[in-house]
């Protein structure tokens, strides 16, 4: 389906709105802000189509938990998810873009293909209520929810949800993602983020877009923390108080922690402490 025949929209301004890009914006608008560019309608987009898709999980998964609702949700709308239905719908050839990130490359460029779908997503909730954000929802989604009953290929893939989830459950915290640095000719532009939790950095990542290095942090970082958890219970003292957790506590914390685990799990990406305060 052409993303033109989504929605009909009563102010095609929107639409024309949603599918032009900061940089197209930039090189032909004001430079006055951000009512020449799609940045806002992709804020409102994200946070509707959340709502939407949280509200279909809840009706579709009535046995799940919030967190495995929560790891549904994210695996339908990750960079990747979202990507692929904007190249199905034609936005890559749509979308207005700059001189500087057509010659980059920027038609192919998972995150703005990502964003373009969230624009757009929040363009028709502005013209025409939640209501037909709902059904352009079923109609992008569908098949995709569908799949969900029987894949966990996506949750695989999704080590911030995972590692929020351990987290949450091993902490009481969440993590905090932070770009420490851009690097990388233009047409090929890399990032490196570190994850942190309370406080602490925990993982180093990199990738071609800010969220690909968020979803490598946070695999280290599981990593990272999984194996001082396993460290830590095979060092207890022989003489330790009685308090410490007998073999029945330890069991449930090895298989409370099982489900976290990963075959591809690499390094930690941990810098030392001196590197640390340079690279942030």
């Amino acid at each position: 389906m052409n993303y033109a025949e989504l929605h009909q929209f009563t102010r095609p301004e929107l639409l024309e709105l949603a599918l032009t890009h900061k940089s197209y914006g930039n090189e032909n608008g004001d430079r006055q802000g951000s009512a020449t560019h799609n940045e806002r309608l992709e804020f409102l987009g994200d946070a509707v189509l959340g709502a939407v898709l949280s509200s279909v999980l809840m009706q579709e998964f009535p046995a799940d938990t919030e967190g495995q609702l929560s790891r549904r949700r994210a695996s339908l709308v990750n960079e990747e998810s979202l990507a692929a239905i904007a190249l199905g719908l034609g936005l890559n050839e749509a979308i207005k873009l700059g001189k500087g990130e057509v010659k980059t490359g920027g038609r192919e460029k998972p995150r703005i293909l990502a964003c373009a779908v969230e624009a757009l997503i929040g363009a028709v909730h502005q013209d025409g209520g939640y209501s037909a954000v709902e059904r352009v929802v079923d109609v992008l989604f569908r098949t995709h929810i569908e799949q969900l009953r029987t894949s966990s290929s996506d949750y695989e893939r999704d080590y911030k949800t995972r590692f929020q989830e351990w987290a949450h459950e091993q902490r009481s915290a969440s993590p905090v993602y932070e770009l420490a640095e851009e690097f990388g000719p233009a047409h090929a532009r890399c990032f490196r983020v570190v994850a942190r939790l309370t406080g602490e950095i925990v993982g180093q990542g990199e990738g071609r877009s800010k969220k690909a290095a968020e979803q490598d942090a946070a695999q280290k970082a599981l990593a990272h923390l999984l194996a001082s958890d396993a460290k830590t219970d095979q060092g207890d003292e022989p003489n330790a108080p009685a308090a410490s957790p007998g073999p029945e506590s330890q069991t449930h914390d090895s298989q409370s922690n099982a489900k976290f685990l990963t075959t591809d799990a690499g390094s930690s990406g941990l810098t030392t402490s001196h590197t640390r305060k340079e690279t942030l």
